[in-house]
């Protein structure tokens, strides 16, 4: 009887200091530095149906500046080519506004709560189905179909990537309709002990609008050549 009880008493207490799902996944998201607009410099070269492009961005730069479109398809971008990439990148939505916040990205701010599930462990990785975070109603009506899986990589403990894909067809507006929503997002070290930021995203979108024009688009980017310039 001493036994069983001293066993259990062992157990209690092993219970009682394991870590929830949900703090080994924010100590994830806490070992990355995602905040890649205001203190790193980086190339990112985006590919889709239209081409290849390769940019550079610098937050030492003035603001409306940083971003700086190098090539199209290996040439000379043209100067329809520089506006519509300087309306876009430095004015646009991936400009320097004060509205958008890169560090905001945490477990919070994917994950609903109480969605996370744990798919598999393994000597590498653990992997997560969730729901995504439906904010408002519009998001939340084009979110209810779509679930997302997140893998947290041991060796580092950061988050290694988030997916997140539809299961039943979308209608995110009148007269538009999405078979395939999927996004990927991949984060990694780049340098060993070095912090993980993202290195490639990758999107497919799949539909029809007014009964008439269909659409397939995929879309990757990748970042590469990054320099932490803004300590």
């Amino acid at each position: 009887m001493k036994i069983m009880i001293f066993t259990l008493l062992c157990l209690a207490g092993t219970l009682a200091n394991a870590e929830s799902h949900e703090e080994l996944i924010d100590r994830a998201f806490a070992s990355m530095e995602l905040n890649l607009r205001d203190y790193w410099a980086y190339t990112e070269t985006s590919t889709d149906d239209d081409g290849t492009s390769v940019a550079r961005h610098d937050p030492r730069r003035l603001e409306g500046e940083r971003w700086v479109l190098a090539s199209v398809d290996g040439r000379a971008p043209t100067e329809d080519e520089l506006e519509d990439f300087d309306e876009e990148k430095n004015r646009g939505r991936d400009g320097d506004s004060d509205d958008e916040d890169d560090n905001s990205m945490s477990r919070k701010s994917f994950v609903e709560d109480g969605s996370l599930e744990l798919l598999e462990e393994t000597d590498t990785h653990w992997l997560f189905a969730f729901k995504p975070v439906a904010g408002d109603e519009d998001k939340a009506s084009f979110l209810k179909n779509v679930d997302g899986t997140l893998r947290v990589i041991k060796d580092g403990h950061y988050v290694g990537q988030i997916r997140m894909r539809n299961s039943k067809p979308i209608k995110p507006g009148k007269g538009v309709k999405l078979e395939v929503f999927n996004t990927q997002l991949d984060f990694a070290p780049i340098s060993e002990g070095g912090p993980a930021l993202p290195q490639t995203v990758d999107t497919h979108v799949k539909g029809r609008a007014m009964l008439l024009i269909s659409f397939n688009e995929k879309a990757h980017i990748e970042y590469s050549d990054f320099q932490k310039v803004v300590q």
